[in-house]
């Protein structure tokens, strides 16, 4: 049986997405995929996420199959992925492209130390993050599409209220 762990979760939208992130790789360790199971076996690391601007941070540990995830900066993280801002962040793991990471190195938007390897192991891991949608439920995603974006219209509104607000 799978638990989800107590978190200290900030509003902040990066950690919002490594705490959901996390929680899907809690899942997988438990899963009986056998793709990640081969993934994850032997493999000893800490990988830490952080956003520079804000000062959020989070690491994923693996340990030989074991998954956890914590809140704050690691001791000594294997691969330390350090975002100019949050958005940055949120932007560039949502897409999951190895090549925006690069380019987002060349542009400063992030700094990246430690194992390098790492980066093309979790990429690869990244993959069963999302899980498929089964066949039957596309026509219903399809029709909510239309009120999500209208969601994300109206939300995208009262932030820019609310900034203008606080002289931001």
């Amino acid at each position: 049986m799978f638990t989800i762990p107590v978190l200290d979760i900030k509003s902040d939208p990066l950690d919002v997405l490594l705490a959901v992130v996390g929680y899907r790789l809690s899942m997988l360790a438990c899963s009986d995929n056998e793709e990640v199971q081969a993934l994850l076996a032997d493999r000893q690391a800490t990988i830490e996420l952080s956003s520079e601007e804000t000062g959020v941070a989070r690491y994923y540990v693996f340990n030989n199959g074991e998954f956890s995830q914590h809140s704050g900066h690691a001791d000594e993280p294997s691969l330390s992925i350090k975002f100019k801002d949050s958005m940055t962040g949120v932007k560039l793991l949502t897409k999951g492209n190895i090549a925006g990471f690069m380019t987002a190195v060349q542009e400063k938007k992030l700094t990246i130390e430690g194992d390098y390897s790492l980066m093309m192991w979790f990429n690869k891991l990244a993959k069963h993050i999302v899980p498929t949608v089964p066949e039957e439920l596309n026509p219903y995603l399809q029709r909510a599409k239309p009120y999500a974006y209208k969601a994300q219209k109206t939300a995208n509104h009262w932030i820019g209220v609310a900034k203008h607000k606080m002289g931001k």
